[in-house]
């Protein structure tokens, strides 16, 4: 088991009870697929888990270790094993695809290194590799504002395979792209959690992009689990339980 999360709790100032007592375990090299209306907890269960936002109550344990309340360079090395993409790419638009990319490392590199930008030749192979893996090394000398959406998300995943992450989190990735775009970077993520080991924890809508990547599926609703099963278990009535009775499947092709 990577991740195990334990009567999670998160309540914001304003009242909100985004996370009302989750319990999830999650295995090693498992693509789960958490979904859900806006509002349903997805991203704040993210948050939670790499250390972005503190929960409420409740505990996070990954890779065996309570990781709920570390701090300081405890913390760090935590954050150094879970990558993070997100909806929107984070990129700093002026910078070269390639910087883009090692800024990935920067996490695990010595300061003064890290601000004088001094990385090795190793560093350097390891981010045209990660490139080359999501298919756009020959981008590299390309400023990144000058990329499609799609290519954007490209970088911002092999920024984060920079970490050799044993736990990726993705919140939303191809929420703002085109369905032909989306099912490729969906790929990307396959390609990562099945050639690579790597554990995916992904945040969707469209339910075709879930019964096509996802091992394994958890439904929130207010903050609660209500459906964790397989992806060919979602039918027409556990579609309109999770996303209401007025709600139509979208299909991503």
């Amino acid at each position: 088991m990577i991740l195990k999360v334990k009567n999670l709790h998160k309540i914001y100032k304003n009242g909100m009870h985004a996370l009302k007592g989750l319990n999830i375990e999650v295995q090693k090299g498992e693509f789960l697929v958490i979904i859900g209306l806006s509002g349903s907890g997805k991203s704040t269960l993210l948050r939670c888990i790499n250390r972005l936002i503190e929960p409420t109550a409740g505990t996070v344990e990954f890779m065996g270790k309570d990781i709920t309340h570390v701090k300081g360079e405890e913390l760090r090395k935590v954050k150094a094993q879970i990558g993070m993409i997100f909806q929107h790419f984070n990129l700093i638009n002026r910078h070269s695809v390639l910087k883009n990319v090692i800024s990935g490392k920067l996490g695990q590199l010595k300061t003064l290194n890290s601000i004088l930008g001094n990385f090795t030749d190793d560093i350097y192979e390891e981010a045209y590799r990660n490139l080359e893996i999501v298919g756009i090394k020959e981008k590299a000398k390309e400023r990144a504002d000058t990329l499609s959406g799609g290519e954007q998300q490209r970088v911002a995943i092999a920024r984060s395979l920079m970490q050799n992450p044993k736990l990726l989190l993705a919140d939303e990735p191809v929420a703002s792209l085109d369905p032909a775009t989306s099912n490729s970077v969906m790929k990307f993520f396959e390609k990562v959690n099945k050639e690579f080991g790597t554990t995916v924890i992904c945040n969707l809508h469209f339910l075709s992009l879930v019964r096509k990547y996802a091992t394994r599926v958890i439904a929130l609703k207010s903050g609660e689990i209500i459906y964790e099963g397989e992806p060919s278990e979602i039918d027409e009535k556990w579609f309109k339980t999770i996303y209401g009775e007025e709600a139509e499947e979208v299909e991503i092709r």
